[in-house]
Formats: C-alpha cells, structure tokens, sequence
C-alpha cells in the first residue's frame, strides 16, 4: 500500500500533472472538433436518407453501412496513414478530427434519421401551405423539432467520442491517453496511471452527462411553456 501512495505522489509531482492537463485539452478540442464534423454530415446524410433524395439517399445509405462495419482504429490508421499515398498528408489532429467525426456520422446520421421519422408530416405540409420553400421548412420548422428530440441521444455520442478519441494516440496525437502512456513509460508506474486516467475519463463524461440532462430538463420546459402559450 505504501509503495502505491508513494506511485501517486510521483504521479502528481514534477511536469505530469501539466502533461496531463495538457492531454485533457487536446481531447477535448478533438472532441468537439470531431462533434461539429459529425453534426454537419451526420444532419445532411440524416436528411438525404430519410426524404430519399435521388442518388444522394442511396450513397447516404452505403456509407452508413460501410463505416459502421469497420473499426475506429482502422479509419484512424487509414486517414492517417493510407491518405499519403493518395498526395494528401494530414497532421495528427487533423487527422483524428476527420477520423473520428466521419466514423460519428454514421451514428449521428441514424440519430437524426430517427428524430426526423418523429416529426408529423404535418408540419411539413403545414410550413408549405404557409408559403416556405421545402429546404426552409426543413431547416425552421422541421429540423428543430428532430433535434429535440435526438437530443439525449446526441449527448451520448459526444460522450462516445470523447472516449474514442483516447485511440486517437495510434496516429501520434499526444491527447490524455497518449500522456499517460508516456507517464508510465517514464515512471514504470501503470496502475497508478491508469487508475488517475480512468478517474480523468469517469469525471469528464460524469460532468458531461449532467450537463447534457440539464440541458434536456431546460429544452423539455421550453417545449412544455411553448404548448401552453399556443392553448
């Protein structure tokens, strides 16, 4: 027991703590980079699928599939390592922000598959009777009420993603779990470094997921007063 509070106190002692916080940082801007790039994709395969738009709803379809069926780590290794042989080299972050927000699209895309199949068709048809064009009753009327709904769902695969970027490491990107491979390589202390990580990772995704209630608790009442001012 003392040998492994004396791990710790290496652990937290020195330049590892900043690597550490240094690796959080780079997660989290992974993360969210790799989000944005899911959200975008994710919404217009989500769409293209679910309106069954000519040509585009059935490669929509084939790339779902396709990136479903492989492993992260083999779309990090070939956007990483597999892209320079084709003249196109990308840098370690940039390359597990494509990786991880394309193999996310696929996820996000059946997401807003979903949310979208949950809004009446009605309110389609209603926007069009109003005089708005299909793509702005898409994007004002219909849209938003797919992503109430897909909300919870979204929420968790950022959570998702933030624990897939820790494969981030196999394309040399020096994010949480990368540092913390270093850090046992330097001091030869593994439990005690995978126990701080897994610590790390359990508080992050704790602090997201409460975040990502209230902010479904405060949607719901806005829906809710909405519907009450309309009566």
């Amino acid at each position: 027991m003392t040998d492994v509070l004396e791990g710790f106190r290496t652990i937290f002692a020195g330049d590892y703590p900043r690597l550490l916080l240094s690796g959080l940082g780079i997660t989290l801007a992974v993360s969210l980079c790799a989000l944005g790039v899911s959200v975008v994709v994710g919404t217009l395969l989500g769409v293209v699928r679910v309106f069954r738009v000519p040509v585009l709803g059935v490669l929509g379809n084939i790339y779902v599939e396709v990136v479903r069926g492989i492993p992260l780590i083999v779309l990090l290794s070939v956007v990483y390592y597999g892209l320079p042989a084709l003249g196109l080299t990308l840098d370690g972050f940039p390359a597990a922000v494509v990786a991880l927000g394309l193999y996310s699209a696929a996820y996000t895309s059946e997401i807003v598959r979903g949310g979208l199949n949950s809004v009446p068709l009605g309110q389609l048809e209603a926007a069009r009777s109003l005089g708005l064009s299909r793509g702005l009753s898409l994007r004002f009327v219909v849209l938003p009420q797919a992503w109430r709904v897909a909300l919870p769902a979204l929420g968790n695969e950022f959570i998702s993603l933030i624990l897939g970027s820790s494969l981030a490491s196999a394309v040399t990107l020096q994010e949480l779990f990368a540092q913390g491979k270093y850090i046992t390589g330097v001091t030869y202390r593994q439990f005690e470094v995978y126990a701080v990580l897994a610590v790390v990772y359990f508080l992050l995704t704790f602090i997201l997921t409460r975040l990502i209630r209230l902010l479904e608790r405060r949607v719901s009442r806005g829906q809710v007063l909405a519907s009450r001012r309309v009566i």
